[in-house]
């Protein structure tokens, strides 16, 4: 009986020593993520962008001259002391004159005396008799082809005239639940880079705003340089004005026997309209020309503004798509953690 007894005994500690070899050892779970998720995270970056050139903003400064027509006969009016020849254009010069203006106006632009022209030039206001035959003269399209051109600025191809008057789309990150030490190394290796990503924005972010407001902090002293050449200008245009005016007076004086009374005193008075006509026309365009260059400070600004947010978009593009990416990563580091250990 003891030994029946034995017998089993040592089968059932036989039974169980062939029964715990036969059980798979489990191996224990892991505690940091491994896998393609790691190589993936780490290669995820924001990309460096090239800071847009902003679009050029074209200017043309205001001019004023002598039109076509008055340019002919005052060229003409040289060469008549010479040839004794007057040439079809100064005829009809004189004729424009006559017929579209009575005798007492054109003998009261004939008149017009260097104090006066020289006072028109100074201020720009014309005296009220003179100013109610300009305005004849500007309502008869045969006689305002005479007048001078004045030509006034564009900012872009727009006529400018004397009348005073950051994009953020970050991807939201779902909290992930960490229960055990390898999902909280996933989780912190995701914020490390989602770290260092947000710096990465932050730093282009800052190229791009120090890019922008460095051009647009000198835009003040482009435009302050702008309007304190306009006065120069001014005088230049005046000086020239004056020195066709006088040398056209010049021209009549030794050809006046030879024009006769009637068109002498008719392209004198051609003359005293082209004096009143450029030295008026002087302030529209000195204050044409000043806000200009207000002008051409918008248009700057605008064209440095779109750049700005253009790159700031590009900035925020690729930051997104890279947080998008280190998601993707998180998610295999999060997946390698739940695949490894716990064998059955």
């Amino acid at each position: 009986m003891k030994k029946t007894k034995l017998s089993v005994i040592l089968y059932v500690l036989a039974l169980m020593l062939v029964m715990y070899n036969c059980k798979k050892k489990e191996e224990p779970f892991p505690t940091e993520p491994s896998g393609p998720g790691l190589e993936e995270l780490n290669k995820v970056k924001v990309e460096p962008i090239t800071p847009t050139t902003p679009a050029a903003v074209t200017t043309t400064a205001g001019t004023v001259g002598a039109s076509a027509e008055s340019a002919a006969v005052n060229g003409a009016l040289s060469n008549i002391a010479t040839t004794g020849v007057v040439p079809a254009t100064v005829t009809a010069a004189g004729a424009a004159v006559t017929a579209a203006l009575p005798a007492a106006d054109v003998t009261a632009l004939a008149a017009i005396t260097p104090a006066t022209i020289a006072s028109v030039s100074a201020t720009g206001v014309v005296p009220a008799e003179l100013k109610a035959i300009m305005d004849k003269v500007a309502a008869n399209p045969a006689l305002k082809a005479y007048l001078p051109k004045i030509t006034l600025p564009t900012v872009n191809g727009v006529t400018v005239n004397g009348r005073i008057g950051a994009i953020e789309a970050i991807e939201a990150i779902e909290a992930v639940q960490v229960e055990d030490a390898c999902l909280v190394a996933a989780e912190a290796k995701f914020q490390e880079k989602k770290t260092q990503l947000d710096a990465a924005k932050a730093v282009e972010d800052g190229k791009v705003t120090t890019t922008y407001s460095t051009a647009v902090a000198a835009l003040a002293a482009d435009e302050t340089s702008c309007k304190a050449s306009v006065p120069a200008a001014m005088t230049a245009a005046r000086a020239a004005i004056q020195a066709q005016i006088d040398k056209a007076y010049a021209d009549l004086e030794p050809i006046k026997a030879t024009l006769g009374d009637q068109l002498y005193t008719a392209l004198y008075a051609l003359v005293g309209i082209q004096a009143i006509g450029a030295f008026s026309g002087l302030p529209a365009l000195e204050a044409a020309s000043i806000n200009a260059c207000t002008a051409t400070t918008t248009a700057k600004t605008t064209a440095l503004q779109a750049a700005r947010d253009a790159d700031l978009g590009k900035v925020n593009t690729s930051y997104t798509a890279a947080i998008a990416a280190a998601s993707a990563a998180r998610a295999k580091l999060i997946e390698s953690c739940h695949n490894q250990g716990g064998g059955q």
